[in-house]
């Protein structure tokens, strides 16, 4: 594998726009087989994945070659990366990023000494509804995945243009896309690429979107104007922008909340991870259903308790309210279906805090927690098997999640738990 280089500065060199003229295929060809479609193309379809400044994984996506030493991926694949590399097969190249367009979502990044072929583009103009579709990309780390569909519509656009021709529009299609398909491709029934696959719908169906062609070719021009804005920012815009935005969007199909967990009676450190699969209109589910929230941060089930005690000991709708405010007091009295076990516990809302998560400082309310538990078919705190329980849970409001929990309890002379769990950042 190359040295990968660190994603600190952006190309400023608008390269000539030559390349896009010359992809462009003239007149009509016969349409191909999907065996031969994919044979023709995938080669040009490659992986992308982020790592941090520690060279941990970030993320993963796909990339399209359209030109010589040229890919496009979406931005929000190289959200927060210090370095990326794109790979296929065992072959792998460090990248660099040139052109960003946030607001398209789309960015083209350069690879030294770089030789798959570009593809060839669709001619602007040619999506037409109905028409045969492929997506090829990487979902969920599956290297070049084909799918099948139509295009199910064109949404957007209108005559925005300087001398009043029509915008291009986003693509909608029915062809497959999951999360690792971010910056993969979608192509016409002759292999020609129509447009960067982006996004899916929310709530599920086959509602897959895709960024038109046409804005390949105004990535350069629209690139120096990001970059020009931002060199004017003030410093701490920048640095809030670089760490808070991505943290605190919305949690998307394919992200994860990394926490590590710490159980302090034997110093052992492990990783938690809670993965996005789907997001169903106001709930979000986690690893395979083992824990689904809303979107407010409310927790509706506990199956697969990864956490520890923050998932087996959790009150009903989790370790924090709604509208939280200092001085606040209440008594959560339950029964964790996880352990068997019933709480009395009872709640005490603490003053605000500062607290940092993935360099990132974020203004929290301590919740603290004291009271005992009890063997389900048990009502005294002196009976055997019943203890105390002492616990605390710092919630961001901005965040509407809890980012550290640490709880305690003691039965009898040996047995008992004392863990941390702490937020370590989210994967986008």
């Amino acid at each position: 594998m190359k040295s990968l280089p660190p994603l600190r500065g952006v190309s400023m060199c608008l390269a000539p726009l030559a390349f896009l003229g010359l992809a462009l295929a003239a007149g009509p060809a016969a349409a191909l087989e999907p065996e031969a479609l994919f044979s023709k193309v995938s080669g040009s379809v490659w992986s992308v994945r982020t790592f941090d400044a520690q060279e941990r994984p970030l993320r993963a996506g796909s990339a399209v070659v359209i030109a010589p030493g040229r890919l496009v991926t979406n931005c929000h694949v190289l959200a927060k990366a210090s370095s990326f590399v794109i790979k296929q097969d065992n072959v792998t190249y460090g990248a660099t990023l040139e052109f960003p367009d946030p607001a398209r979502d789309l960015c083209q990044i350069k690879v030294a000494n770089f030789t798959a072929p570009p593809v060839a583009l669709a001619p602007a103009g040619s999506a037409r509804v109905g028409q045969r579709v492929y997506a090829i990309g990487n979902p969920r780390g599956l290297e070049n995945t084909l799918s099948e569909g139509i295009l199910s519509g064109l949404r957007g656009g209108g005559s925005g243009g300087a001398g009043g021709e029509s915008e291009a529009r986003l693509l909608q299609t029915t062809a497959a896309i999951s999360a690792g398909s971010s910056g993969g491709g979608l192509f016409d029934s002759e292999g020609r690429l129509l447009g960067i696959t982006s996004f899916a719908a929310r709530d599920g169906g086959s509602l897959n979107f895709a960024m038109p062609v046409e804005f390949l070719s105004e990535l350069p021009t629209r690139a120096k104007a990001v970059l020009e804005a931002r060199a004017s920012e003030p410093a701490d815009s920048v640095r809030r922008r670089a760490g808070g935005a991505a943290l605190t969007e919305p949690l998307r199909p394919g992200d994860a909340l990394e926490y590590v967990r710490t159980d302090r009676l034997t110093g052992t450190r492990s990783t938690v991870l809670y993965r996005v699969d789907r997001v169903n209109g106001d709930e979000i589910v986690f690893n395979g259903g083992g824990k689904v929230e809303k979107t407010d941060g409310q927790v509706v089930s506990v199956t697969s308790p990864a956490g520890g005690l923050f998932d087996s000991s959790s009150p009903p709708g989790g370790w924090a309210r709604a509208n939280l405010l200092p001085g606040m007091r209440w008594q959560a009295d339950y029964t964790a279906a996880a352990e068997n076990q019933r709480y009395e516990l009872i709640a005490t809302v603490g003053g605000e805090r500062s607290v940092r998560v993935d360099g990132v400082e974020l203004q929290v309310l301590r919740i603290g927690y004291e009271g005992w538990i009890y063997a389900s078919s048990l009502s005294a705190p002196l009976a055997s098997g019943s203890s105390r329980f002492t616990g605390a849970a710092l919630y961001s409001p901005e965040l509407r999640r809890v980012v550290r929990f640490e709880a305690s309890y003691q039965r009898g002379i040996i047995s008992g738990g004392n863990e941390v769990l702490e937020l370590v950042r989210i994967q986008r």
